[in-house]
């Protein structure tokens, strides 16, 4: 997938022994995207209630959380390496499963504080090991079919597991959200087991010694960082339209739920069809590029959310918004994926992934407090400001991938 060169994303048809490892890992991640959904509806009101904590608490904690994640990201990916992907992501689901075992178990802040963070540990690595399994066991011109393929059921998995958060969260049972999450710990041991099933060796063998040559590679480390602010999307959907459609426009509380069901039916439908369209670097630039300027008018049009007087005009503007929110979030993907596989060492997945994953826990711990910050205290203006933000990094990303492109620390790929 050169920017040289058009190479195809799909066969016709794959072998059984390309087929099948590929299945199973979609497999073992559809099983945890179950439980994701589930615990991404209920978590933070579970937090509240049985944990105790304050909406404030809850910050700190998701930031501590999720930077602490960030931190270990690229040593997870190394160690991944070192001793084996496979076995690596295969601990790392056992460890999700006994973060939320002791999620749903313990008493106290400082003990649920310390499940989040063991829980933001093992995601955030696993986000990178996944990634590494991909470019270990999938050849580069099917990389990105086969994580659009995914990211497609991923979603679907999500969508299905957030109605069972829901129908918890009908109950309002302390006993019954804990029950969920140790549904979630439940379908994380299952993964562990599908995992269990990939081939122990990958088709390329890792250099030796645990090397520490991705943070050393600055052009992809900028990359990296563009990326994670461009994932700033995911706490502004996640965290951020929650609070401001609720208290500064006139949609009804519906609409939070509407949002969330319209990304997954948009990412759904989307995705595959956005992954078809990128097969060279350029491409991915483009992809990006267009990223950038639709979540900027997305970040508009929620602004003109609060103008709107009625619940029906209210809620058309903030649809609006999500439909180019979605547009914008598959074509991110697309081209976010390929510049992640174009520009790493494939000998070395593990540290490279882990070096460009480590931008999805870094949104997660900065963007909470910095959005709300920015869009709560400051309204329209901050709308203003975050989306130039978004179109900012996405032009940037043309310069900073030919950059990086032009200056791998080591010998071309394949």
């Amino acid at each position: 997938m050169s920017s040289a060169s058009r190479s195809p994303t799909t066969t016709g048809n794959r072998p059984q022994t390309l087929r099948a490892p590929t299945d199973t890992l979609l497999r073992a991640q559809l099983v945890t995207a179950l439980g994701d959904g589930s615990f991404y509806v209920t978590f933070a009101v579970y937090l509240s209630h049985a944990g105790h904590l304050s909406p404030a608490q809850i910050g700190a904690v998701l930031t501590i959380a999720w930077g602490t994640g960030f931190l270990f990201t690229h040593p997870i990916g190394a160690l991944g390496d070192r001793v084996g992907l496979r076995r690596v992501t295969t601990l790392l689901s056992v460890g999700t499963a006994s973060a939320l075992v002791m999620l749903a178990t313990v008493r106290g802040a400082w003990l649920v504080a310390a499940a989040c963070v063991a829980y933001a540990i093992a995601q955030s690595g696993a986000g990178a090991t996944r990634q590494a399994l991909l470019v270990s066991l999938v050849p580069p011109a099917e990389l990105l079919a086969v994580r659009a393929r995914i990211q497609t059921t991923v979603n679907a998995g999500i969508g299905v597991g957030a109605a069972v958060g829901g129908l918890a969260l009908l109950t309002g049972s302390d006993l019954v959200y804990r029950v969920v999450l140790l549904g979630d710990a439940a379908l994380f041991v299952v993964s562990a087991i599908l995992l269990r099933r990939l081939p122990s060796a990958s088709r390329r063998q890792p250099r030796e010694g645990w090397g520490w040559d991705a943070p050393r590679d600055i052009p992809y480390v900028v990359t990296a960082a563009l990326n994670a602010v461009m994932h700033l999307y995911m706490p502004m959907l996640g965290v951020l339209l929650p609070l401001y459609l609720t208290s500064r426009t006139a949609a009804p509380d519906w609409i939070v739920a509407g949002i969330f069901v319209a990304n997954a039916v948009g990412v759904v439908g989307w995705q595959r069809r956005a992954a078809r369209r990128v097969t060279t670097l350029g491409e991915a630039t483009r992809a990006i590029r267009l990223a950038g300027v639709l979540l900027c008018a997305a970040c508009l049009l929620f602004w003109g959310g609060a103008a709107a007087t009625g619940p029906y005009a209210a809620s058309g503007v903030v649809l609006a918004a999500v439909a180019l929110q979605v547009a914008a979030e598959v074509r991110l993907a697309a081209g976010s994926w390929a510049v992640g596989f174009e520009l790493a060492d494939r000998t070395r997945p593990g540290q490279w992934q882990g070096v460009y994953a480590s931008g999805i826990p870094l949104a997660r711990a900065v963007g909470p407090a910095a959005l709300t910050g920015l869009v709560m205290l400051w309204s329209g203006p901050g709308w203003l400001l975050l989306g130039l933000g978004f179109l900012a990094a996405g032009l940037a990303a043309t310069l900073v991938v030919g950059w990086a492109a032009r200056h791998r620390p080591f010998p071309g790929i394949a």
